[in-house]
């Protein structure tokens, strides 16, 4: 694996015990040495956001706390949680707490995509509390012992005949303890009451992101969304704005922003050919979009 690929799927500083397998599996963990990093290694590791990612990541946090901004929302995980962030995600920052024990792992899509949709867990764009897997202490050690048995299959010359078939039902395991977890957790079960409660709106707000994800780079115009949800744009302005805290206006910039900075960030991309694959007109109009809402030219910022 290329230097750069390595640092794209650790998201973190190398202190952790870091096991890798070809160019598609990559598992680190700060169990029996909790995450201590100097300030200044975090921040060079902090310039190289925001980065899309090309590869699943599972985070697992056994103790301690990780803040983590994902799709231009932030999120908190604290121990005894776990959390799936998917291909295509745009992370924005990751700061981990001293002290904290964690799992963090990065996986291949085909891993995952054995598993029923109904059963993949994401950050979603909104509502921070939601994105959270909160579990049983019982369930964290089971999945530490999964992951155990991961870092053995993915090493051990025993496996090498169906090792990667074992590896993925190994994260399908993984999956599930995550489900059944978060499933049995008093919060869980309180969060989705209070969704119950306003599940219309809360079904336009997710049609909303959902929409926004795949259309943003093509149609930054909100009338375009109302329209795609048969909605009023009056309407679905006022259910965004209430459910989320932000315009539907406001989201739609701040991920083609995010999107632009990550591409910048990434040094494969030339100012016109951001423009370009954002659908600018041109360079020029692309350039005083993104200094209206940056404060400096794409070209400085870069």
């Amino acid at each position: 694996m290329e230097g750069n690929q390595l640092q794209e799927k650790t998201l973190l500083p190398r202190n952790g015990t870091l096991l890798m397998h070809e160019d598609k599996w990559l598992v680190m963990d700060y169990l029996n040495q909790p995450f201590d990093v100097c300030d200044e290694e975090m921040a060079r590791f902090g310039r190289r956001f925001p980065l899309r990612l090309s590869f699943n990541c599972m985070i697992i946090v056994v103790e301690g706390k990780v803040s983590i901004g994902v799709n231009c929302n932030n999120h908190v995980m604290e121990g005894n949680s776990c959390a799936l962030i998917t291909t295509g995600s745009i992370v924005e920052r990751m700061d981990v707490a001293p002290e904290t024990r964690l799992i963090l792992l990065s996986l291949p899509e085909e891993a995952i995509a054995a598993k029923a949709e109904s059963d993949r867990r994401e950050l979603p764009l909104h509502h921070a509390s939601s994105t959270l897997w909160p579990l049983l202490p019982i369930h964290v050690e089971m999945l530490i012992s999964s992951y155990r048995m991961l870092r053995v299959i993915l090493s051990d010359l025993a496996f090498a005949a169906k090792r990667e078939e074992t590896a993925r039902d190994c994260i399908g395991l993984m999956m599930s303890m995550a489900g059944q977890g978060s499933g049995e957790n008093g919060e869980s079960g309180k969060r989705h009451a209070a969704q119950t409660q306003s599940s219309r709106k809360d079904a336009i707000v997710e049609r909303f992101m959902q929409c926004v994800q795949q259309n943003y780079r093509e149609h930054r115009d909100v009338g375009f969304y109302a329209e795609q949800l048969s909605l009023s744009l009056k309407y679905m302005s006022r259910v965004i704005l209430e459910q989320t805290g932000r315009h539907p206006s406001r989201w739609i910039k701040d991920l083609v922003i995010l999107d632009a900075k990550s591409m910048l960030r990434s040094g494969r991309y030339s100012v016109q050919q951001v423009a370009d694959e954002l659908n600018f007109p041109n360079q020029s109009f692309f350039g005083k979009y993104f200094k209206e809402d940056v404060g400096v030219s794409p070209k400085k910022w870069k």
